[in-house]
């Protein structure tokens, strides 16, 4: 299993296996050759992923999106959440208890608080963009976002 370390000052992710996702430097190329597979590729974005990797402490399916070939965004699947491990005997106080529980973690670890809370997603805001956790209902999941500008 891989092991990352995420950087809330610069927004970086960095995978032990020696890819950086980092705004204006990660290319398709280098997770390519860092093993990752191609998830989905549709008109202008392409999706690369993993399906583990440790970051604080926690295991996340984690995937790198592009636009137009530049790197934007990385979505993370919570693997450790109760919602994977109760299936679909999950229910929607489940689901909220998990988007806290991965915003308190969120907050905790990067020394921050909520710009924006509600009961499907909360958000932090940084200089180089923001990360949302979000609870989505439809496809009992919990996700987190780390979108760049």
């Amino acid at each position: 299993m891989m092991s990352g370390a995420f950087d809330f000052w610069t927004g970086e992710l960095a995978v032990d296996t020696g890819a950086k996702l980092a705004p204006r430097r990660t290319t398709r190329a280098d997770l390519i050759a860092a093993g990752w597979t191609t998830l989905d590729s549709q008109s202008d974005w392409e999706t690369l992923s993993v399906n583990q990797i440790m970051i604080w402490g926690h295991s996340f399916a984690v995937s790198a999106r592009f636009h137009e070939g530049r790197f934007v965004a990385i979505d993370c699947l919570w693997n450790d959440g109760s919602i994977l491990k109760q299936d679909w005997s999950a229910t929607e106080d489940d689901l909220i208890r998990e988007k806290k529980a991965l915003s308190t973690l969120i907050a905790s670890k990067g020394q921050t608080a909520l710009a924006v809370t509600s009961l499907g997603v909360d958000a932090f805001e940084f200089s180089w963009g923001t990360i949302s956790v979000r609870a989505d209902p439809r496809s009992m999941m919990v996700l987190l976002s780390i979108a760049y500008t």
